[in-house]
């Protein structure tokens, strides 16, 4: 059983967290000595049980907290000396005092986890380090300076692309990992290179469906994922959400079937996402969380045609 374990998101600010923070504190258990494992805020409350079997350190990364995820803490606490939370989503701040007393928590409305964990770390970075907090914060929502080198930009296009095409790909999250650690440039690598390229593929037919079956609610644009959608282009929901904001000029709404839940993707150019998510997920009892620019919003299972029905009501109410 291996003693320290590192519970991270799948997201390009995720990935590079994960990085900055083994490289930091557990170079010298990376990589046999150490139990990775990637999670999703929405499952994160599932997972970490499957996980923390026990041992010396548990580390949570950049996923939101939920009252679900506090259950679980409470229940796999106990198996480690010490947890350690670290994390930067808006929705998480009035739930970290349930959780202070027994965990050490690194929590800031800031940028991006890998910029919290350099005000954590107090050390000045190297200029491979310094980079790629650059693309965690660009990766997150933040506009890149006009000046901004290209290979930055290039940096958040294979990894953020690389990544959607599944994120829930531990191997490929271990393969960036080890790019990282050996201070390689991930836009550079054929494996990351070739996820990108069918990954951006994937993302213009999405885009192309999205588009077309769109409806306008106000100044929100709302678009729904059958069953067979939702499995087709699950990782690139989330950077499709994003991509029709910034063309559109509006907030979008994607709702999208899974097989036991509804999953809706909330994205704005005007940083009121939360306060939309808010709305929608009172008026459908779901969970919701993330930032102004990004949220998610997770609900039981319901009859797709009943919760676009809710939706477009609430978010027609909401623009006027």
């Amino acid at each position: 059983m291996l003693s320290v374990s590192v519970v991270f998101h799948g997201d390009c600010d995720g990935i590079i967290a994960a990085y900055l923070y083994i490289k930091r504190y557990f170079r010298d258990l990376y990589p046999g000595g150490l139990n990775l494992a990637v999670t999703h805020p929405w499952r994160a409350h599932t997972d970490i049980k499957r996980v923390a079997t026990g041992g010396s350190e548990l580390v949570i990364l950049d996923i939101a907290l939920s009252d679900k995820l506090i259950e679980a803490l409470e229940t796999i606490i106990s198996r480690y000396k010490k947890v350690v939370f670290v994390d930067h989503h808006a929705t998480s701040e009035s739930l970290m005092p349930k959780i202070e007393a027994r965990v050490k928590v690194v929590y800031s409305k800031v940028s991006s986890t890998p910029r919290l964990l350099t005000q954590l770390m107090g050390t000045p970075l190297n200029p491979y380090e310094d980079m790629l907090v650059e693309v965690a914060d660009v990766c997150e929502g933040k506009t890149p300076h006009p000046g901004t080198d290209r290979s930055v930009l290039d940096l958040v296009d294979s990894i953020r692309m690389s990544i959607a095409l599944n994120p829930g790909d531990l191997d490929f999250m271990k393969y960036l990992i080890d790019l990282m650690m050996k201070s390689k440039n991930p836009s550079q690598d054929p494996l990351v290179r070739v996820r990108a390229r069918r990954a951006k593929f994937l993302l213009g037919n999405l885009l192309k469906i999205v588009s077309e079956d769109s409806l306008d609610a106000g100044n929100v644009k709302i678009a729904f994922l059958n069953l067979p959608l939702s499995r087709a282009f699950a990782g690139l929901i989330g950077v499709a959400a994003t991509e029709l904001s910034k063309a559109y000029r509006k907030s979008v709404v994607l709702v999208r079937e899974e097989q036991e839940k509804i999953v809706i993707t909330v994205r704005s150019a005007h940083r009121d996402a939360l306060v939309l998510s808010q709305q929608i997920a009172s008026s459908l009892k779901g969970v919701y969380g993330g930032h102004a620019e990004a949220s998610s919003i997770t609900v039981g299972k319901e009859p797709l045609a009943k919760v676009a029905s809710s939706i477009v009501n609430k978010v027609l109410s909401y623009s006027t």
